[in-house]
């Protein structure tokens, strides 16, 4: 292959090899840069409704365009050889970093708060990693993470093909992605940006301890303990890990999807609430879900009196109208966020937490539609929002308009300790 000439790209050296291909280093004689390419499989595509289908996936790879993500420029068939032409990064891989010994906590958040920035951007775009793991995150010298190999999973075998999984364990051994599939991918379910969030804990928490979160030699017993068990502690394997990292590590762990961070950019947000300070304990969680759950519940009370009010004056107008008049579609609410007034970064987790839990109590019945929070995220970063206790009219048809939502919900609050919290709530 070294020498060869795939339509205008010229091999230089082979820099790497996997389950996806071999990889090169290859010139692009076009534009006279050096460029990645991934030879593909000989059979992966067997016809020419498969090239089809993934030259359409690959086209909507090289759309993302994201400073953690490596780029995919091209994809080819040059005779019976099919490759993808992809940004060439020099770096080392993190696997090469994170064994045997831990990485610092300043450095993992770092580290993983790019890994998050990145998977939310190819969220955005309906695009899913479905394989990560550290072999697919490289570090360049200048210290920034790059997502290798994105969506690659999904262009090789469509969802549903079991074979994902199936090429993803060798019969007696643990090999390839399994210790980072999360439990509803071994079960055949379809992956979601749930099961990234789950593969980004791993990575988070392999780079925290040393290991990864399931260490059984035999693929049959980490599919179990996968399946059924939840992996320990990172601080019982690595005492320097404060009880703020652990929660969040925990929490995308979780093997419930529902239980996990819904989006990467809940992630996101959480790993840089983290800062100097630390958000509740995992393992205490339960005990302040308590004590927020009152609060939610109090505000639930609120706003369904307001929306029955509401809902009781367009009864009553409908009486005054003809039959024929159109029923009223149920309301809709979205939940945009509480600013922390507080300023300190301990509290900062409480911002996603009262969200969350306000929209999904609301939800409770279906008489309000709820906007997802993957919505609400997506939105302010469409419109170029920052935090805020309230926004202007202008800005608020905006709002509405992008979620195609009636109401909005949005506040503020502080701590005022002893497990207590003032909270200023606006319907808009």
């Amino acid at each position: 292959m070294i020498g060869q000439r795939l339509g205008h790209y010229l091999v230089l050296e082979k820099i790497g090899a996997g389950g996806m291909g071999e990889v090169y280093r290859a010139l692009d004689q076009h534009l006279e840069r050096d460029v990645a390419l991934k030879i593909l499989p000989a059979g992966l595509l067997t016809d020419e409704a498969a090239r089809k289908r993934f030259r359409r996936e690959a086209l909507a790879l090289s759309k993302l365009n994201h400073p953690n993500i490596a780029t995919v420029f091209d994809f080819d068939t040059h005779g019976n050889v099919d490759f993808l032409a992809m940004e060439l990064i020099h770096g080392t891989p993190l696997n090469d970093q994170v064994k045997p010994v831990p990485l610092p906590e300043k450095e993992i958040l770092r580290l993983g708060i790019q890994l998050a920035d990145g998977l939310a951007a190819a969220h955005a775009q309906g695009v899913i990693h479905r394989d990560l793991k550290p072999g697919n995150l490289m570090i360049t010298s200048d210290g920034r993470l790059k997502i290798l190999d994105f969506g690659l999973a999904t262009l090789a075998h469509p969802e549903g093909d079991p074979d994902v999984t199936r090429n993803s364990v060798e019969t007696g051994t643990v090999v390839g992605t399994l210790p980072y599939m999360p439990p509803e991918q071994l079960r055949g379910q379809p992956a979601d940006v749930r099961s990234d969030v789950y593969a980004a804990g791993a990575v988070l928490y392999e780079m925290a301890t040393g290991q990864r979160p399931f260490c059984q030699a035999q693929s049959a017993e980490m599919i179990g303990a996968i399946l059924h068990q939840q992996p320990a502690q990172p601080s019982a394997v690595n005492h320097r890990i404060t009880s703020g990292f652990e929660s969040v590590v925990m929490k995308s762990l979780d093997r419930e999807p529902a239980h996990r961070y819904q989006s990467a950019r809940e992630l996101l947000v959480a790993l840089e609430g983290i800062g100097s300070g630390t958000p509740q304990p995992y393992k205490r969680r339960t005990i302040v879900a308590g004590g927020i759950g009152t609060l939610v519940a109090v505000l639930v009370g609120i706003l369904v009196i307001v929306f029955n009010v509401g809902g009781l004056r367009d009864r009553v107008s409908h009486h005054a109208t003809p039959a024929s008049a159109p029923v009223r579609a149920r309301r809709s609410v979205a939940v945009l966020g509480f600013k922390n007034l507080s300023g300190r970064s301990d509290d900062a987790w409480l911002s996603t937490a009262l969200a969350e839990m306000l929209t999904t109590e609301l939800a409770v019945g279906e008489h309000l539609r709820t906007i997802p929070g993957e919505n609400i995220a997506q939105m302010k970063i469409n419109l170029s929002l920052s935090d805020a206790e309230s926004y202007g009219k202008e800005t608020l048809s905006k709002i509405r308009a992008n979620l195609g939502t009636d109401n909005v919900v949005m506040g503020s609050y502080v701590s005022l300790g002893g497990g207590q919290i003032r909270l200023d709530l606006r319907l808009q």
